[in-house]
């Protein structure tokens, strides 16, 4: 792509675009930015700022005019998803606000970032990858918004714009500034905020790579296809015992099975109502730690 390609990106805010709009300010591209709510953590002098939301179709077009790709990496994450009643429309509808801009603006390529959540996760202990089936019904509300949304990009392929989709696994590392949910517990560890920590895990992918798998995308990667972001999956307790070795401490936490935490969610919802504060965990967040699947399969996306 010429030095100077104009690229518009959604989340600017958000824990990736932190390490996306780096890179391509490193490569030489322009960039302009939709900005919600939260500043910027860098330097906003090196990029155009629109204000706006991703379901407004006003601030949508003034975002992708001119531009000759787009990244869209906004999306509203929550481990209470299904009673976040504006969760589904912010990642769908805006989803289907933005294609539809970016179609009437002539963009030359679309980059979607989905989630490894719009899939399957079973059976936990056989490979997964782009062949797998959706996540269903009785998937939590944010999955099936990565799914339905993944779903409509694809199905929308209309005109001379390209479209890629790409699924990271659960993302961590710098810069996560907000922090992420993911960036939180964490620090929690790091800080002792959690009692106790319940067996299982996720795939981690380091918030880098796959900074640079959708920038390698702006490029490569077949129009019309997905591709899996991955890195390892590692326990919890593996997690907790590398933030314990970063800190130098001991590693010396109670490990409950999940059954224990699910016994716990009425005990965990009232501290968290009488706190005034998130829940340490909901079953969204217990379910997503029990069922992740142990062996995603990346080699699309390192191949091409």
């Amino acid at each position: 792509m010429p030095v100077g390609t104009t690229i518009a990106i959604t989340g600017a805010t958000g824990h990736l675009a932190s390490s996306i709009i780096p890179l391509l300010i490193r490569q030489g591209y322009k960039i302009r930015a939709l900005q919600y709510e939260q500043a910027l953590s860098f330097d906003e002098h090196k990029m155009e700022m629109i204000s706006g939301s991703i379901l407004d179709p006003l601030a949508l077009t003034s975002l992708v005019e001119g531009c000759e790709m787009v990244i869209h990496a906004a999306a509203k994450i929550s481990i209470n998803s299904n009673k976040d009643t504006t969760l589904y429309a912010v990642n769908v509808n805006g989803t289907k606000n933005l294609l539809a801009a970016a179609q009437r603006a002539n963009v030359k390529r679309f980059i979607y970032i989905s989630s490894i959540h719009a899939y399957s996760q079973f059976p936990v202990y056989e490979m997964l990858d782009e062949t797998q089936a959706y996540c269903d019904h009785r998937s939590p509300r944010y999955d099936q918004s990565k799914r339905d949304a993944q779903q409509y990009v694809l199905q929308h392929l209309s005109g001379p714009m390209e479209v890629v989709v790409l699924n990271p696994t659960s993302v961590i590392g710098p810069y996560d500034n907000k922090p992420s949910l993911l960036g939180k517990a964490v620090m929690d560890m790091y800080t002792g905020k959690i009692p106790a920590l319940i067996n299982g895990g996720f795939d981690f992918c380091d918030v880098r790579d796959v900074a640079q798998g959708i920038v390698n995308a702006l490029d490569r990667g077949r129009h019309g296809h997905a591709y899996l972001l991955a890195g390892k999956w590692y326990s919890v307790v593996d997690l907790y015992q590398m933030v314990m070795d970063i800190k130098g401490a001991p590693a010396s936490i109670p490990v409950l099975p999940p059954w224990a935490g699910y016994m716990g969610l009425p005990f965990i919802k009232m501290m968290a109502s009488l706190q005034k504060t998130a829940p340490l965990y909901t079953k969204e967040s217990l379910d997503a730690l029990k069922n992740g699947n142990r062996y995603i399969n990346s080699r699309k996306a390192a191949q091409e």
